[in-house]
């Protein structure tokens, strides 16, 4: 009898872990005109009206590797009333067609699939590089810093467990660079590599207060951000922002180790505070000295540099050539190569420049019959500004 119960045990649990099986595949994989069964992150679910009066729904689905907009026209009634909602993981139907020259995801039957039941490793992306290499370059840089307060205070901060093991996994942030998980970690260690490199050549510079500064300058986001399922702010990353808790963590670290010196103190937590360089771009206070002036710049350079090559990478992916940036506020090139005929442009740009096309321009289509009279023009400034 009890081994009859230990093998309708051991066939309940493999029955369980079979039926949890999920079929994963790769938003970035996806092709038109394939059809996908498979399991996603639902984002921004929209009911919208057609023409006839009716509804449609539409929504974002999202994992690891990018984001696709699915479509429903019926069957949505989860969607309404509730059983489904943003930030589930649901199981979809259907085929993926172009639309406007994107993929869309037109879905045929939806459902919800317990958290429980996800691969969550699936769906938020990950630094590519490796943690253990990231683990020896931080403390690298700890046994770098000379001066022994500014030691002690770094050693404070991430020799706490929790704490640390919080900077290893957090992103430096929601959307705009090293939005994945070890972000944060990654992020602050080429801050504090640009850093070092710019202070090479302004020898003024305090080295142990830049690295110290540098390692602690984001610290807050281990709180502004949550990651469970997707990259968010937190209620209290909202509220306060990585800036202000940020320094507030020196704050009390500073109180812990009992006699920091306050001048010390103020110098790093003035690198924190203005770090983001402007008072409209979220920092406090402007940079003040050398060693925040560095740091602002080192930190700007990585973010937007992450950034840039990110959609460089994305570029490559998808064939996109320009796209507009939300960072940079204009469209940037992200292609390898230029497709336009160069040579033809070149030959255009000769013909405009050649003696007859002068003549014709000067004389509104009427060429002149003199050249003495095109010589003289040409060295007039009336030509010139012409000419340019």
């Amino acid at each position: 009898m009890q081994g009859l119960r230990l093998w309708e045990y051991l066939y309940c649990e493999i029955y369980q872990e079979l039926f949890v099986q999920r079929n994963y595949i790769r938003i970035c994989d996806l092709k038109p005109g394939q059809k996908v069964e498979a399991v996603f992150l639902l984002l921004n679910s929209q009911s919208r009206p057609k023409r006839d009066g009716s509804n449609f729904v539409t929504m974002a689905l999202k994992d690891a590797t990018g984001k696709i907009t699915g479509i429903m026209w019926d069957n949505f009634a989860p969607l309404i009333n509730g059983s489904i909602r943003d930030n589930d993981y649901v199981e979809v139907a259907g085929e993926v067609l172009l639309y406007n020259n994107m993929p869309q995801f037109r879905i045929n039957k939806i459902a919800p699939v317990p958290d429980g039941e996800v691969d969550a490793a699936f769906f938020l992306p990950r630094s590519p590089v490796p943690p253990d290499q990231m683990d020896r370059e931080l403390a690298k840089r700890i046994a770098e810093i000379e001066d022994p307060d500014y030691r002690a205070l770094v050693v404070a901060v991430f020799s706490n467990s929790t704490f640390l093991d919080k900077f290893r996994q957090a992103p430096s942030a929601v959307s705009m660079h090293q939005a994945y998980l070890g972000g944060l970690m990654e992020h602050t260690l080429c801050v504090v590599r640009n850093a070092i490199s710019i202070a090479e050549n302004y020898p003024l510079a305090n080295r142990s207060l830049l690295i110290a500064g540098g390692l602690l300058h984001d610290i807050g986001k281990v709180v502004e951000f949550s990651y469970d399922k997707k990259i968010a702010y937190s209620d209290t990353g909202r509220l306060l922002g990585h800036i202000s808790i940020g320094n507030s963590m020196v704050e009390a670290h500073c109180c812990h180790l009992g006699d920091f010196p306050v001048a010390k103190k103020i110098l790093i937590q003035h690198l924190i505070l203005s770090h983001h360089g402007l008072q409209e771009y979220g920092s406090p206070k402007c940079p003040a000295t050398l060693e925040a002036l560095i740091l602002h710049h080192a930190d700007l350079l990585d973010a937007q540099l992450s950034n840039f090559t990110e959609y460089m990478a994305h570029a490559g992916r998808t064939g996109i050539r320009w796209e507009f940036s939300p960072m940079f506020d204009r469209h940037m090139f992200g292609a390898s190569e230029i497709i336009d005929d160069g040579q033809a442009v070149s030959n255009l740009a000769r013909e405009l420049a050649s003696p007859a096309a002068i003549k014709t321009s000067l004389t509104g289509g009427n060429v002149i019959p003199s050249d003495e009279l095109l010589t003289a023009l040409s060295k007039s400034s009336v030509c010139e500004l012409r000419l340019k």
